[in-house]
């Protein structure tokens, strides 16, 4: 054979084993962002923006990167959550790439926060989240209409400016695919929310709250977020705390079948909480076994300040006491100025529904809302299902 030949047969031979793998994962990394949207002084301010991603299959991704953008010293990202929606699309292409104000989203194409299924969530400006070796977080596709199928992202970003000038924001959001060949289980979400029922802190007092994650709890909390408890065994990839500003310390324990706990994760800082990576060995969470979190926090320090609504009487009502009226309870109205303040706690209020002002502002009780100035105690992370047949100690390899 000629050196011409051969080297024609080795420059194909090459070309092949090149571009074969290339078809297997070819996908590249996706970045999508929110339009630009402004923040008035002193104010919070929380958007959703719809962002449609055609595609014909589920999306297995590897990686999350969020990057909140425009911050400065007194101008702060609370939070970016990026949701997929769980139902027809074709509804929200009119909103397509737009900022809509919202509160959580919860009011979003239908009005059902259970259609959103959490794909990742950050309190930092900007958080890298790469799945464990051998998972990948799966998005499914939903139909846009005309036969076409699409990952119908929805960005939520909520943003605290503390200055006295308009403040401008966005946020981008880098999702990585993940190699199907390497994908050896499906990794789902924890939100457990349940903790936020009880939030009550009295002004002047400091308070504590808390509630508990495991297999066969009921997932009282799976209408935010769209996530349910695990059924059988498993295995926890990472944790995270998420509290407001008065929150001064998150902490979650591992308690066992015997009731005997094992500190796992405490953080003080409610505006960049650390991540607990398990990616190297999960921790197995079997049935009568769970993880308890709990979140302190102090309304003596900077009282909470709200419009009174009953003579004498600290304005703002928990969860609990609001069911099944109101599932998100009834945060007191933000004012800023103690005393006779009929400017900022008029009679009545189009944002506040079936509720009457004093004129006074006043201390009231801290309790769970949306705004900074409200709380939350809430435990995101990722686990997969273990592999309940597997030997002792082995249930979470892959």
């Amino acid at each position: 054979m000629s050196v011409a030949r051969r080297r024609r047969i080795s420059l194909v031979a090459l070309t092949v084993a090149l571009a074969a793998p290339t078809v297997a994962f070819a996908r590249r990394p996706i970045t999508v962002r929110t339009a630009t949207f402004e923040v008035a002084p002193r104010q919070n301010r929380e958007i959703c923006t719809f962002i449609p991603l055609p595609a014909k299959k589920p999306m297995d991704l590897s990686e999350i990167v969020i990057l909140n953008q425009g911050g400065n010293s007194r101008f702060t990202s609370h939070h970016l959550i990026v949701y997929a929606y769980q139902a027809s699309l074709e509804p929200l292409t009119a909103q397509k790439g737009q900022v809509v104000d919202d509160k959580a989203c919860l009011n979003f194409g239908s009005g059902d926060p259970s259609l959103l299924q959490l794909v990742a969530t950050s309190q930092a400006t900007r958080s890298r989240q790469p799945m464990p070796r051998g998972t990948a977080l799966r998005v499914e596709t939903q139909p846009m209409g005309g036969g076409k199928q699409a990952v119908g992202l929805v960005i939520n970003s909520h943003w605290i400016n503390s200055s006295d000038t308009v403040q401008r924001a966005r946020a981008k959001v880098k999702l990585v695919p993940a190699n199907p060949r390497k994908v050896k289980t499906q990794l789902k979400a924890i939100f457990e929310v349940v903790a936020n029922a009880f939030l009550s802190v009295p002004p002047g007092q400091t308070g504590e709250t808390g509630f508990h994650w495991g297999p066969g709890y009921p997932s009282f909390g799976s209408f935010l977020g769209g996530v349910d408890n695990p059924e059988g065994p498993a295995c926890v990839t990472m944790l995270i705390g998420h509290m407001h500003r008065r929150g001064t310390l998150f902490t979650a324990d591992f308690v066992d079948a015997n009731k005997a706990k094992t500190r796992l994760y405490t953080n003080e800082s409610y505006s960049d909480p650390p991540t607990l990576s398990f990616a190297d060995h999960p921790l197995l969470v079997r049935k009568g076994e769970h993880i308890d979190y709990a979140c302190v926090h102090d309304n003596a320090t900077d009282p909470k300040l709200g419009c009174e609504e009953e003579p004498g009487v600290p304005p703002g009502r928990p969860v609990i006491d609001t069911i099944p009226r109101s599932f998100y309870g009834e945060a007191a109205k933000q004012c800023h100025t103690e005393g006779p303040n009929p400017a900022e706690c008029p009679p009545t209020d189009d944002a506040y529904p079936g509720r009457t002002f004093t004129g006074n502002c006043v201390k009231a009780n801290l309790v769970f809302g949306f705004t900074s100035e409200d709380d939350m105690c809430i435990l995101p992370g990722y686990y997969f299902d273990a592999n309940p047949d597997a030997p002792p100690g082995s249930e979470c390899e892959l």
